[in-house]
């Protein structure tokens, strides 16, 4: 039947509402063992049987959520890049002269933070960045970072010469010492490498401006 222009459309029963609330509810919790068994044991222990086991549930119930383990590590990825946003955000908002800095600081903390999430963002093989099949939640995160990077120039009175590649550049830049140190292979440890990142950002940044 085809609804006419103008009219409401019927507002689904509250039952299909709860089923759809549980469902949801369910996937999280999913999602949740999921990355505290990484967080304890890593990504390669994570498997729909060890997460059955952990909630208690057969592994054919879990099917019904995820297809698959890479299904799960999907939304996991999309999950951990959309926390990331919201710390981008947040430190977007810091006075221009303090706002690159935030934006590393924010970055950081996110990855020490979770470290699970930032290691399946970054481990996912065949998920395309910088194509038109990039998830939505990651073109999110680098459209908020390139957005406060154009910001910090214009207040420095100069342009990005090239604002895709600034991003890319400090984002590699950032995700390098994120991995370096947590790899252990920075010395001095993570404070170290922590202030490294921070003391290279800079002339980084600037290199990317033109007046």
């Amino acid at each position: 039947m085809t609804t006419k222009p103008g009219l409401a459309q019927p507002k689904p029963s509250a039952s299909r509402a709860r089923r759809e609330r549980e469902r949801q509810q369910m996937r999280a919790r999913l999602l949740e063992a999921a990355r505290d068994i990484a967080a304890e044991e890593g990504w390669n222990a994570v498997t729909i049987r060890r997460i059955a086991h952990k909630l208690e549930y057969t592994p054919p119930i879990l099917y019904q959520y995820f297809s698959s383990k890479e299904s799960l590590f999907v939304e996991l990825m999309l999950v951990g890049f959309s926390e990331l946003t919201a710390r981008l955000e947040a430190a977007a908002e810091a006075p221009a002269p303090q706002r690159l800095a935030a934006m590393a600081e924010a970055y950081w903390a996110f990855a020490f933070a979770s470290p699970e999430l930032y290691q399946a963002m970054n481990g996912m093989d065949g998920v395309p960045f910088g194509t038109a099949e990039t998830p939505p939640e990651a073109k999110t995160a680098f459209r908020t970072f390139r957005i406060a990077l154009q910001s910090i120039a214009e207040a420095r009175g100069a342009e990005l010469g090239d604002p895709g590649g600034a991003v890319d550049t400090v984002w590699a830049f950032l995700h390098g010492c994120v991995s370096l140190a947590m790899a252990g292979r920075v010395k001095g440890g993570t404070e170290r490498a922590r202030a490294l990142m921070l003391n290279g950002l800079e002339p980084l940044f600037a290199a990317q401006l033109s007046s």
